[in-house]
């Protein structure tokens, strides 16, 4: 099958860290657990649980919450297969939008984004939630005339299992569970992107 499409999770896929929420609640040094709590146990719900996270950030710097990051090593060789094959390259993060800095080599990147007063941590605007991933990317490919059953999909994590299992091939990276590992037509680890991209390239160049 010629796949049209390739879906990406961000978090814990192009990143080291697992979470881009959880990073910065380390670099602030904020302890979050009350908000997961609440939110596990079915007291709020994921909307509310991301207001509850940045309003502990809340007066914090631009510069500090972008903290600059660097992607996975073979971040670069990844974009490059994904240009080459001419799929359409969809990242869908339920993640924050500093790594909204990934989204050059893709034709559309989704993810929370602050919402800053001058330079200044004030709000955050949902887009993309742990429920949400493949209507969010079913609406993205849609635009091109594609959608996710010629898709490829790959994620790590539980929030990602709509998406694995709504695309035409799914791919699970360094997976965070059994349930995500068993969505998933092949199961990927390693702490680089190569394997990654070579493994795009056998399915989309062939």
């Amino acid at each position: 099958m010629r796949y049209r499409a390739v879906v990406l999770d961000v978090d814990g896929v192009l990143t080291n860290f697992r979470s881009a929420w959880k990073r910065i609640h380390d670099i602030l040094g904020i302890d979050a657990d009350l908000n997961r709590a609440l939110y596990e146990r079915g007291y709020i719900d994921y909307i509310d649980w991301a207001a509850a996270d940045v309003a502990l950030w809340r007066g914090v710097p631009r510069y500090v919450v972008e903290a600059p990051f660097r992607p996975r090593e073979g971040f670069d060789q990844l974009c490059d297969v994904l240009r080459r094959s001419g799929a359409v390259a969809v990242a869908v993060s339920a993640g924050v939008g500093y790594t909204r800095r990934l989204s050059g080599c893709f034709a559309e990147f989704y993810v929370n984004d602050i919402i800053y007063d001058g330079d200044l941590v004030a709000g955050i605007a949902v887009e993309v939630t742990n429920a949400n991933k493949a209507e969010v990317a079913a609406k993205a490919l849609a635009r091109y005339g594609a959608s996710l059953d010629e898709s490829i999909a790959v994620g790590d994590s539980e929030t990602d299992l709509p998406l694995l299992e709504s695309a035409g091939f799914s791919i699970a990276f360094n997976p965070t569970s059994r349930r995500v590992e068993e969505a998933a037509d092949v199961v990927l680890r390693s702490q680089r992107l190569h394997v990654l991209a070579k493994y795009l390239s056998s399915l989309l160049l062939r």
